[in-house]
């Protein structure tokens, strides 16, 4: 059976870290396919600059290589985007499959919160990231997941994971400075020539 995971973010802009932590989670849960998904938003949160359109076409230069397939469908949904809704479209994409759903240490912890996350739980298996080597946080991981999500071993997938210290804030701040460190090349032309960030 294919293992395919999805990974969503706001990518304002995608940057290596992004792409790092993704790699890392498919590796380590075995995944054939990483849907990566940037999500929309609303007109009043697009402060930055770009567009949604842009963020996706910076997700398709960032993520380009076989193993990940960039999809626009929170874009094309519009308005709020609801987990449980996209697993639901990605498993009508790949019927076949074996869902995984990629994220990071402090959502992981809040998913008890997220609108029908029973049915998450049933539609994927959640790989968390733990950024960082603090052996606290993954025991309390460990525990959030069996104690509160009710959650067997073979249900979730806890990573630990050293990230790239730096965030999309940062990123866009340095951009204005000439500093594109943390981004893929064709990434930062994007930008170059369609003027982001600035």
């Amino acid at each position: 059976m294919m293992k395919v995971a999805v990974y969503g973010g706001s990518f304002d802009p995608p940057h290596k870290g992004h792409k790092l932590l993704a790699q890392n989670l498919a590796r380590q849960c075995g995944a054939d396919k990483v849907v990566v998904i940037p999500t929309a938003m609303s007109p009043f949160k697009e402060s930055s600059g770009a567009t949604s359109a842009d963020r996706y076409e910076m997700c398709r230069l960032a993520f380009s290589e076989p193993l990940f397939d960039v999809s626009d469908i929170e874009i094309i949904r519009g308005g709020k985007s609801y987990t449980v809704d996209t697993l639901r479209e990605v498993k009508k994409l790949y019927p076949q499959s074996q869902l995984y759903l990629f994220m990071g240490d402090d959502m992981f912890l809040s998913l008890d919160r997220w609108y029908k996350y029973e049915e998450i739980l049933e539609l994927s298996t959640i790989v968390a990231a733990c950024r960082t080597t603090d052996l606290e946080k993954l025991r309390d991981m460990k525990a959030f997941a069996k104690n509160t999500l009710n959650l067997t071993e073979d249900r979730f997938i806890i990573c630990e994971s050293i990230p790239i210290q730096i965030s999309s804030t940062e990123i866009r701040n340095n951009l204005k400075n000439g500093i594109d460190d943390y981004l893929e090349k064709d990434v930062s032309s994007y930008i170059k020539n369609r003027g982001l960030y600035l």
